[in-house]
């Protein structure tokens, strides 16, 4: 199956959702990468073409939590699932998280990450950002939480689930106990990394500065991990169970 990017940020506690902010960001991100916005997620939870009209009515609408965008369809939409049948979306998950993927023959992981780093504010409520390659399906319900199967990933009972697993953790309140995992970019803002118990602070500050490279920018350390050093890193984390992908809850 065909891979795709993503940029998954997720925001610090009590972020509040401007859902107007939010869209400017959103659709930015398409003129970035040079992808048209075709549809939208309406309020009924359905992929709808996209209307100007429709939907600024739909986005400030008072129960309106939520913001999804998708590119043009790849095949007609009786062949492929209307959520994952393009090259680009976007989910704005209001108090939770952001979204964003493409289709990697499209864009690379780090013209990703920059496309998005050139964004205004895009990063300002983000407690914690991370970039990895995944099939479309499955990739999104990583970032979302769930388990979403696909060809490449079928249903194999006995297995934890890496998307899962970090569901329970939030579930459970230990979040700042934990990372996910290591991905090729990682970013964190300080306060992120001062939550972290002592030892797996210092973990992890050993990791950053054994593995990779780290930058700064809008308020975050952004760890860039190349493919070589990945397991490593992962492995180095993983002997003080702090990542919350492999924790089997």
């Amino acid at each position: 199956m065909d891979q795709y990017h993503f940029l998954v940020g997720e925001f610090k506690k009590n972020t509040a959702f401007d859902p107007a902010a939010a869209s400017v960001q959103l659709f930015a991100w398409f003129a970035q990468i040079g992808e048209p916005v075709e549809r939208y997620g309406n309020k009924r939870g359905k992929v709808v073409k996209f209307s100007q009209r429709n939907y600024e009515k739909m986005l400030f609408a008072p129960e309106t939590d939520s913001i999804e965008l998708f590119s043009p369809r790849i095949v007609p939409p009786d062949e492929a699932d209307e959520t994952t049948n393009c090259d680009a979306l976007v989910v704005y998950s209001s108090g939770s998280l952001f979204v964003l993927a493409i289709r990697a023959s499209k864009l690379a992981l780090a013209p990703l990450f920059d496309a998005a780093r050139d964004i205004p504010g895009l990063f300002e409520h983000c407690e914690y950002v991370y970039c990895y390659a995944e099939t479309q399906g499955y990739g999104t319900g990583y970032a979302l939480g769930y388990r979403q199967l696909d060809d490449a990933h079928p249903m194999t009972f006995g297995i934890p689930c890496p998307a899962n697993n970090w569901a329970a953790i939030k579930r459970r309140g230990l979040l700042d106990a934990h990372l996910r995992d290591v991905y090729p970019i990682n970013g964190f803002t300080q306060a992120r990394l001062d939550a972290l118990p002592h030892g797996r602070r210092q973990a992890l500050r050993d990791a950053m500065h054994a593995y990779g490279r780290c930058e700064a920018h809008a308020g975050l350390t952004f760890w860039h991990v190349p493919p070589e050093e990945l397991e490593a890193a992962r492995a180095a984390l993983n002997a003080h169970a702090m990542l919350g992908a492999y924790i089997n809850n």
